[in-house]
């Protein structure tokens, strides 16, 4: 390994080096959670109509004095403009519809009782002219922006894509990504291990992990490396050529059988940096994307070290990718507060409790998956004790 580094050093260095991939256009109901690359605007005010925000009746203001009001139709939402009321009339109205131009009151129906068709409105009732109407343009003007580029999309967002017809729109390309497992003592998840062997669980969690941010990429490859070197470089290479972004779990600590940095070397170079001052995960390395390759994380074997390293630095690398914004930690109460490591920025799942306070959980090692299980997210811990929470 290389001299360490701090996380925000190691932050810098990615931050600095990876851009946004290209873009394409797909109909929107295709979008979700992908990353909108364009403004979206209003097409026409909204509302685009005075609406009626309640069911009841809609008259003059200065008709209620004329005593009980003759129903002199129904105008239900989607129905065009109607005629001019006559004097002491009103319309039976509906929530959504347009507000009749020679109105600007509307009675709820819970304050008015119906009698052959005239309407006596609740003594206790006071109406106001103006109550319970929706504004024409009162949510926003047509040419509003409404989305801004670097959205990651939500089911109301595609509700709003819809309201404005934009059915059709242009999101970051789906990243290809490798995944790259390695380990002799790793077998699949379906064989029963020998003594010296366990089942292969890293892969399955950054699968998990990249399906989280977006359930239907087609791109995503997984593949589990021997302990071989020539194996290794034959993979890397591939995946040199068809990948956007590739992950590696494993091999790249300092054992002899740790051939990951060694067969990337020969491939496309030195890393950006290599070690990082962290717990779990100090044997993190990253190679910057040249014309030889994409960004390549190189994530430590151990099961909280893959998976914290990946929440800590490749979720963020993917922000980065689709062109969106990268959240960041945030600060909250502590409701147990760990003791810092003198050198090392530590990381430890968290549970939030009710009161709003974080509950710090405290795994044996960084092989021990299990005590992190019931984890809402982590937190980062450092040398001089600040502290930030990542979900």
């Amino acid at each position: 390994m290389n001299p360490l580094i701090t996380p925000t050093e190691a932050d810098k260095i990615i931050s600095e080096s990876i851009a946004p991939l290209t873009t394409e256009t797909v109909p929107f109901a295709a979008a979700l959670k992908r990353t909108l690359r364009q403004s979206l605007v209003a097409d026409r005010d909204f509302p685009p109509f005075d609406r009626v925000m309640m069911d009841g009746i809609a008259c003059r203001s200065r008709d209620l004095a004329l005593g009980p009001l003759r129903m002199q139709g129904l105008h239900p939402a989607g129905s065009p403009i109607p005629a001019a009321l006559e004097p002491g009339h009103c319309w039976q109205i509906m929530t959504g519809a347009t507000l009749p131009p020679d109105c600007d009151t509307i009675i709820p129906v819970e304050e008015i009782s119906l009698n052959q068709n005239h309407a006596t409105i609740s003594l206790n009732f006071q109406p106001h002219a103006g109550q319970f109407i929706h504004r024409e343009g009162s949510d926003c003007i047509a040419g509003t922006e409404l989305l801004a580029p670097g959205t990651l999309l939500t089911p109301a967002h595609l509700g709003l894509a819809a309201t404005i017809g934009a059915t059709k729109l242009t999101v970051t390309k789906q990243p290809r990504v490798t995944i790259l497992t390695t380990g002799d003592e790793l077998v699949p998840p379906h064989e029963v291990p020998l003594p010296h062997q366990l089942r292969q669980s890293n892969g399955t969690v950054l699968q998990g992990a990249l399906n989280e941010r977006d359930p239907h990429n087609p791109f995503l490859k997984r593949q589990h490396l021997s302990d071989d070197l020539e194996e290794t470089k034959t993979a890397l290479a591939h995946a040199l050529n068809e990948s956007d972004l590739i992950l590696l779990s494993g091999g790249i600590s300092k054992g002899k059988k740790d051939f990951i940095r060694p067969a990337l070397e020969s491939l496309v170079g030195l890393p950006a940096f290599h070690g990082v001052a962290q717990r779990p995960g100090k044997p993190l390395a990253y190679w910057n994307p040249s014309s030889k390759n994409p960004p390549i994380f190189a994530l430590p074997g151990n099961p909280n070290s893959t998976y914290l390293t990946f929440l800590r630095y490749v979720r963020p690398a993917l922000h980065l990718l689709a062109g969106s914004t990268v959240p960041s930690g945030i600060q909250l109460p502590l409701a147990n507060t760990p003791e810092p490591h003198p050198k090392l920025t530590c990381f430890l799942p968290a549970t939030l409790q009710p009161n709003g306070k974080l509950a710090i959980l405290t795994p044996q090692n960084s092989g021990d998956f299990a005590s992190a299980l019931d984890s809402a997210g982590f937190i980062e811990l450092s040398p001089d004790a600040h502290v930030h929470y990542y979900h």
